[in-house]
């Protein structure tokens, strides 16, 4: 009877603390689904230097086509001069337009969609007109023309406007939609990101409950060791919002998730780790190591009666963080496995290339009965 009381109130004790990690839970996995704090914003960015290019290009096609249709002569003796004259007064205006562009932006934003775009196209049109007066004076001064005031004065800035305003349009038009659909395609990656993640963390969380209920009638003592062990887990990963975190962080997620795994194993499981020296800025999603970590005892130390050694060794070489993952394999795969290593860094590698691209690869390799796996990322978190 003794006996009894004391294990009811031992289960109370364990309800307990698993009630408050369903607490933990309903706030961890939900975070996997939203992006706090992320605000698009309306214009697009007229600093880059694509961008700047892209307006020299037009600019230059303008003015080739301008010099095509005007007369001959027109603005002096040869055709290459007129070319020279009208591509420098039309690449002024379009960089002086780029550049009040560039630096409005942060305050444009903050105005409401059409607002914004309504003022970018007037800061355009006021741009056009100063550099027009500006070239009216810097003629006059330079001894070119007799007045500041000349009979064409009017016509001048009348065909510079209409210009200015059908480009403008045009442009503005053009690097809106590319915005627009870089930060679809931006959001889309993120949402497609943030579901792959939220697929690996509850798988990571029924497992790690799992391992505390293999123990709870073998070891209760361990069984509730386990439970603290996970609360720190979730309390290190429940302060980590962000996509990326240290690499430090990381390991240490890592290593409280193997002191699950030890306390279900026991002696059967070795982890050797080589850490080399990282940068302070270096990052990397988060929920990498653990993953793997999980994908090497489960198709390799759990089917090994005696266990066996999981190697893990990270360093950093060219601005690159490097993974390395090595676990021995059955010399038979048991019948009842559907799955195998291999086919369960699936949606690993799917997030890497979400995330990074190109830039991040996942590889493995199966060589004497040792299943290793690579994970070669951008040090700094250069994402898209």
């Amino acid at each position: 009877m003794e006996l009894t009381a004391k294990s009811r109130l031992f289960l109370d004790r364990l309800r307990g603390r698993a009630r408050d990690i369903e607490k933990s839970l309903e706030r961890l996995l939900p975070a996997a689904e939203t992006l706090p704090g992320e605000k698009t914003e309306f214009l697009p960015n007229f600093c880059t230097g694509e961008v700047v290019f892209n307006v020299v290009v037009v600019a230059e096609m303008l003015a080739i086509v301008i010099n095509l249709i005007i007369p001959r002569n027109f603005l002096s003796p040869t055709v290459l001069q007129d070319l020279l004259l009208i591509s420098l007064f039309i690449q002024w205006v379009a960089l002086a337009g780029t550049a009040v562009l560039c630096y409005t932006r942060k305050y444009l934003n903050r105005l409401p969609d059409l607002r914004a775009l309504v003022m970018a196209y007037l800061l355009l049109l006021l741009t056009t007109f100063l550099v027009s007066e500006c070239t009216v004076w810097l003629l006059w001064a330079l001894g070119r023309i007799q007045t500041a005031r000349p009979a064409w004065y009017t016509d001048f800035h009348i065909i510079n406007l209409t210009i200015s305003a059908i480009i403008n349009g045009l442009l503005l038009r053009l690097f809106l939609a590319k915005h627009e659909l870089t930060q679809r395609t931006l959001s889309e990656t993120r949402a497609k990101l943030q579901a792959l993640q939220s697929r690996i963390r509850p798988h990571f969380v029924f497992n790690s409950l799992n391992i505390i209920s293999s123990l709870v009638r073998s070891a209760p003592n361990k069984a509730e060791t386990a439970i603290e062990d996970m609360a720190d887990l979730f309390r290190m990963m429940l302060s980590q919002d962000e996509m990326l975190v240290p690499v430090k962080n990381e390991i240490d997620v890592a290593k409280k998730y193997l002191a699950l795994e030890a306390l279900r194993l026991d002696n059967r499981l070795v982890v050797n780790w080589d850490i080399g020296k990282f940068p302070r800025k270096s990052v990397m999603p988060v929920l990498t190591l653990q993953p793997l970590l999980e994908n090497a005892i489960r198709y390799g130390i759990e089917e090994l009666p005696a266990g066996g050694v999981v190697d893990v060794r990270l360093w950093e070489e060219n601005d690159r963080i490097y993974i390395r993952v090595a676990n021995p394999l059955p010399k038979t795969k048991p019948k009842q496995t559907k799955s195998t290593p291999g086919q369960s860094l699936g949606n690993i590698r799917q997030r890497f290339q979400s995330h990074y691209g190109e830039q991040a690869s996942l590889t493995s390799a199966e060589d004497d009965g040792l299943f290793t796996v690579t994970v070669v990322l951008p040090t700094r978190g250069d994402n898209l």
